[in-house]
């Protein structure tokens, strides 16, 4: 108590000069009426106002950020019940069955999941992997239209690695249609529409529109695949082999759903010619 005493006589000047202003504006406004307090009191409401205003909008920013929040959780569980958020489990292959020749190839639906076209040596993935029977080594073909995507290299349990016929290394026996004279399908890295067919002896007959085909003399694809249709040729000086452009019935720059073709007989086969090259 002594403190407060103490406390108020240290400051009696500021407690004297507060008390006597509040009196003085109590008598101005509550007996005068003039602009000076409606002014001030328009002035003291708008202050008021506004402070309740912009607590608010604060308090409304912070429930839609809140609510946003909640949708965006939502929205987001919602996607991943959808079918294209989750992995379908079992997979369709299509055997081509005959009944006087037997199964030879087995057709396996995929989905491309990635897919580049910009580099010298380009890759495809598919949703299908080793779980599903595919193995290195086996032919891609569009599953839409006629035409080849390229060969499965790397399979892990649920995806395979495809490399595309956009792709300097790759080499594909072919031949046309119209004379069976067959060579290798190559790329040399410029155009994606485009591959270049080689080793056909100048002594066969080349025409622009002639269609090429898989020669079915690999493991990989099947006979009589249709690649594309002859663009252009020539024979170099001193060579005895045309040089062809081959542009291709597959747009691999939109590729979509693919075929994944195994040879089921290809072990058999392999075995076999390697048994003969090493005697």
């Amino acid at each position: 108590m002594q403190r407060i005493v103490q406390y108020l006589i240290k400051f009696n000047g500021v407690f004297i000069f507060l008390v006597l202003e509040i009196t003085a504006l109590y008598f101005y406004f509550t007996r005068n009426e003039t602009d000076q307090k409606h002014s001030f009191l328009n002035s003291a409401s708008e202050l008021v106002g506004g402070a309740y205003n912009y607590s608010s909008q604060v308090q409304s920013c912070w429930s839609l950020a809140r609510t946003s929040q909640e949708l965006a959780k939502k929205n987001a569980q919602l996607k991943m019940r959808l079918s294209s958020a989750q992995y379908k489990q079992l997979a369709n292959p299509i055997e081509a069955k005959d009944t006087v020749y037997g199964q030879q190839f087995k057709y396996t639906a995929a989905l491309v999941v990635n897919n580049s076209i910009n580099n010298p040596n380009n890759f495809i993935t598919l949703n299908r992997g080793a779980k599903h029977g595919l193995k290195g080594g086996c032919g891609v073909v569009n599953s839409i239209k006629e035409g080849i995507v390229g060969i499965t290299r790397k399979v892990s349990n649920h995806y395979c690695v495809v490399m595309s016929v956009l792709n300097k290394t790759i080499k594909i026996s072919s031949k046309l249609k119209s004379n069976n004279h067959f060579g290798l399908l190559t790329w040399d890295g410029r155009k994606t529409n485009q591959m270049i067919l080689e080793s056909i002896p100048k002594h066969a007959k080349i025409h622009k529109g002639d269609t090429v085909i898989t020669s079915g003399f690999s493991t990989i694809f099947p006979e009589g695949i249709l690649i594309g249709t002859i663009d252009s040729a020539f024979i170099e000086s001193g060579s005895n082999f045309y040089t062809a452009y081959v542009n291709l019935f597959v747009d691999v720059k939109s590729i979509q759903y693919v075929h994944v073709v195994s040879d089921l007989m290809k072990e058999e086969r392999k075995k076999l010619e390697e048994e003969v090259s090493s005697g």
